[in-house]
C-alpha cells in the first residue's frame, strides 16, 4: 500500500491526466479557454471533506444530536458537490454539440469506473 502523500500524489497525477486527455479531446477553440480554465480550476481544487466526528464524541451525543451532527456533514459535502456541478454545466454551455458528444462520452466513462477509479462500482 502506498503511503497517504503518495497516493494523494498519484490520485493528483491521474486526475490531470484525465483533465489534459479530455481538453484535447475537445479540441477547444480560444474563446472556450476561459471556461475551460474556470472548470478546469474547480475540478482541480480538491474537494473540502469536513472532518468526520469522532466516536468519542458521537458517544457523547444523544440520537437527535447524532443525526443534526451527520446532517450538517451531508450539507458540506452537498455544498461541494453543487459547486463541481454547476462548474460543469456552465462549461457544457459554452462546448458545441460535437464537443458537447465527446464530454459526455468522456464523463460516462469516468462515471462509469465509480469511485476512485473502481470498475462498474457504480452498475450492477
Amino acid at each position: 500500500m502506498m503511503g497517504g502523500a503518495q497516493t494523494e500524489s498519484h490520485r493528483e497525477a491521474k486526475h490531470q491526466k484525465h483533465l489534459n486527455d479530455l481538453k484535447s479531446a475537445l479540441q477547444l477553440d480560444s474563446t472556450q479557454e476561459g471556461a475551460w480554465n474556470a472548470f478546469s480550476a474547480e475540478m482541480k481544487m480538491p474537494m473540502k471533506r469536513p472532518a468526520r466526528p469522532q466516536p468519542a464524541e458521537m458517544e457523547k451525543m444523544s440520537t437527535p444530536e447524532r443525526i443534526d451532527k451527520m446532517m450538517a456533514f451531508k450539507g458540506e459535502r452537498d455544498a461541494e458537490m453543487s459547486k463541481r456541478m454547476t462548474a460543469t454545466k456552465n462549461f457544457y454551455a459554452s462546448l458545441n454539440p460535437a464537443q458537447q458528444k465527446v464530454f459526455d462520452s468522456h464523463t460516462h466513462k469516468l462515471m462509469k469506473q465509480g469511485p476512485m477509479g473502481h470498475h462498474d462500482k457504480m452498475h450492477p
